[in-house]
C-alpha cells in the first residue's frame, strides 16, 4: 500500500490500450495542437526547468495569449491541448504542481489500496463547494469522472477500465481492471478528465460552451459576457473557493492571438503578459525584453513503424534500423533546421524525464561508415528504397526531407510522400502503406509513451501493431511497480526501444512562454513541462 498527501511526480505513463480508430485521431490531433499552437525554442532551460521569479503581490489582471481558441469548454470532452481554457474555473482531483509533483487539491488524501496499482482511495477535503454554492461531494466527483469517461473524449481511454464507487460522503475508489502507476497525475489540471463538473453542470453537459458560465469549483468563474468566443476569454475570482490564497489575480483573460509577431508587440505595449508561442518568436521577444521559458518536450524524426517487414523487408532488420540510427547527424540537421531552438536526441524522453538513460545519450553517433557496414551485414550493402510519411504541417516534410538527404549518402533512397491533411496523415500510417512515418510527438511519461506511441494498442503511432514479449513483460511489470522500482524498469523500456531502434530521433523542440516582467511563477520542469496558468502571479 503506498499512501500520499503530496506525491514526487517521476514522468510514467504506461497499460495496453483498446484505442478506438477515432481516440486515436484524437491523440495524433492533440499532439498537432500543442505542436502547432506552441511548439517553440528554449534560451538555454535544462531539464530541471526554468522559471519567472519576484516578490509576490496582489494582482489586478492577467492576459495570456494563445494561439487556438477552444472549441467547446467542457472539460470532460475537450481536447488535451485546450485544458488551460478550463483549469481555471474547474478545480481538479489533484494537483500537479510546477515541479512536477501531484498535491492535493479537491482530494485531500489517497492511497494505492494493496499492491498491483489497480485501487485508488480518495478522501475529498472538507467543506468545498461549487461554483454554484452546491458542496462538492464523492458522489458528485464519481458522476463527474464517469462522464468523462463516457464522454469519447480524446482523455475518456484513461477511464475506460475504471469502476467508480462513493464509499462515504467525502470518500470513494476507483477500481482498475489493469495497473495504471499514475492514475492521481492524469486526474490532475493538466488533464480534462480531472476537472471536475458540478452535478448543474452535468445536467445539461452540452451547455458547457463559451457561450455558458462555467460549473466548476475553480479558483475562477468563467464569464461569457465579458468574453467573446474566438477572441478572447474571461475568468474573475471565484468567492466559493476554498483557498482564496491561490488566487493570484482578480481576473484572468486568455487571448487568442495566431501571430507570434502580433502578440510580442501586444507584450510590448502591456496587452499581453504572457505568451505561449512559437519558437520563431524567440529572438523579437528577447530583443523586447521578455523572459523566456521552455523545455524540449516535442520530438520530430523517424517513426520506423514496419519492424517486422512486412512491407518494406529491410527495415524487419535491427541492424537496418541501427544504420539508419548512425546515417544521422542529428547536430547538423538540428542546426540547420532549428538552430539553438532543437536539442539533439536518440531517446524518447528528454533528459530528466521518465525513463531517460544517461548512458544511451550517445548511442547512435553520426558514423555513415558504421551504417554502411550493418547495411550490407545485413544483405543491402547497396542500400535500399524507403518511403516515408509527412506532413505539410508542422514541419514534418521538411524534416523528413533533411533525413532523406542524409540516408542517401549511405544509400538508402528516401522517397517522401506529404499528406496536406491531418485525416490523410492518420490513414495512412494506419493502413500499412507507408513503413516509416516523419512525425512529431510530445513527450510523455513511459506509461503513457506505452498507450500512445509503442505498445500494440497504440493505433496511430504504432500503425503495423509491433509488438515485443520483453517489451511488454516490462511494462507491464512497470505499470504494477511501486515508484521506487519503477524507475529502473522505465529505463530498460527505453533502452529496448533504443537499442532495437524502433524510432531514429532526431531533436525535441521546446514549448515556449514568453513573459513580460511583473510575472513570477512560470515555470516548467521534466515533470510538468507544460507552464499552468494557476501558478502564475503578480510580482514588485
Amino acid at each position: 500500500m503506498t499512501s500520499y498527501e503530496a506525491v514526487p511526480h517521476p514522468a510514467p505513463r504506461t497499460r495496453r490500450s483498446s484505442r478506438t480508430p477515432r481516440a486515436s485521431l484524437a491523440v495524433l490531433c492533440t499532439a498537432l495542437t500543442l505542436t502547432l499552437a506552441a511548439c517553440g525554442g528554449g534560451t538555454g532551460t535544462t531539464a530541471g526547468g526554468k522559471s519567472t521569479g519576484g516578490t509576490k503581490v496582489a494582482g489586478d489582471t492577467l492576459t495570456v495569449a494563445e494561439q487556438q481558441a477552444p472549441p467547446s469548454m467542457n472539460p470532460g470532452s475537450l481536447d488535451l491541448g485546450f485544458v488551460d481554457f478550463t483549469m481555471l474555473s474547474y478545480e481538479s482531483l489533484f494537483h500537479l504542481s510546477p515541479e512536477g509533483t501531484v498535491e492535493p487539491a479537491l482530494a485531500k488524501s489517497w492511497e494505492y489500496v494493496g499492491s498491483g496499482n489497480k485501487e485508488l482511495s480518495v478522501t475529498l477535503r472538507p467543506g468545498v463547494k461549487f461554483a454554484d454554492g452546491t458542496p462538492v461531494t464523492a458522489e458528485a466527483v464519481k458522476a463527474s469522472l464517469e462522464y468523462a469517461k463516457r464522454a469519447q473524449g480524446n482523455q475518456a481511454h484513461y477511464l475506460t477500465d475504471a469502476t467508480i464507487e462513493a464509499t462515504g460522503d467525502l470518500t470513494l475508489t476507483i477500481k482498475l481492471a489493469a495497473p495504471n502507476p499514475i492514475l492521481p497525475t492524469l486526474l490532475t489540471q493538466s488533464y480534462g478528465i480531472g476537472q471536475i463538473i458540478s452535478p448543474k453542470g452535468l445536467a445539461d453537459a452540452a451547455g458547457l460552451t463559451p457561450t455558458k458560465t462555467s460549473q466548476g469549483a475553480g479558483p475562477y468563474v468563467y464569464e461569457p459576457s465579458d468574453s467573446v468566443a474566438g477572441d478572447h476569454y474571461t475568468y474573475t475570482a471565484n468567492p466559493n473557493y476554498y483557498d482564496k490564497s491561490q488566487q493570484n489575480y482578480k481576473k484572468i483573460v486568455i487571448r487568442i492571438v495566431q501571430n507570434g509577431q502580433t502578440a510580442i508587440n501586444a507584450m510590448k505595449t502591456g496587452q499581453v503578459d504572457v505568451y505561449k508561442g512559437d519558437y520563431t518568436s524567440a529572438a523579437s521577444a528577447k530583443a523586447a525584453g521578455m523572459t523566456t521559458v521552455g523545455l524540449p518536450v516535442i520530438l520530430q524524426g523517424l517513426s520506423l513503424i514496419d519492424r517486422e517487414g512486412e512491407v518494406s523487408k529491410p527495415l524487419g532488420d535491427v541492424r537496418v534500423r541501427q544504420a539508419i540510427n548512425y546515417a544521422i547527424d542529428r547536430e547538423a540537421v538540428t542546426k540547420a533546421l532549428l538552430g539553438d531552438q532543437g536539442t539533439p536526441t536518440v531517446q524518447t524522453v528528454i533528459k530528466g524525464g521518465d525513463g531517460y538513460s544517461e548512458e544511451l545519450a550517445d548511442r547512435y553517433p553520426y558514423d555513415p561508415a558504421k551504417a554502411k557496414k550493418l547495411l550490407a551485414e545485413a544483405g543491402y550493402p547497396d542500400g535500399f528504397e524507403l518511403p516515408v510519411l509527412a506532413a505539410t504541417f508542422v514541419g514534418f516534410d521538411t524534416m523528413a526531407e533533411a533525413i532523406a538527404g542524409q540516408l542517401s549518402k549511405v544509400g538508402i533512397e528516401v522517397k517522401v510522400s506529404a499528406m496536406t491533411s491531418i485525416t490523410s496523415f492518420v490513414e495512412n500510417q494506419t493502413n500499412h502503406k507507408y513503413p516509416a512515418v516523419s512525425g512529431g510527438f510530445t513527450e510523455e511519461p513511459m506509461y503513457l509513451e506505452g498507450l500512445d506511441l509503442f505498445m500494440p494498442g497504440s493505433k496511430v503511432f504504432n500503425g503495423f501493431g509491433s509488438s515485443s514479449p520483453e517489451l511488454t513483460e516490462l511494462f507491464d511489470k512497470a505499470a504494477a511497480a511501486e515508484p521506487a522500482e519503477r524507475v529502473g524498469l522505465d529505463r530498460q523500456m527505453q533502452e529496448y526501444l533504443v537499442e532495437n531502434a524502433w524510432f531514429a530521433p532526431v531533436a525535441f523542440t521546446p514549448v515556449n512562454y514568453y513573459v513580460r516582467p511583473g510575472v513570477g511563477g512560470v515555470k516548467v520542469s521534466a515533470g510538468a513541462p507544460f507552464a499552468s496558468p494557476l501558478a502564475f502571479y503578480a510580482t514588485k
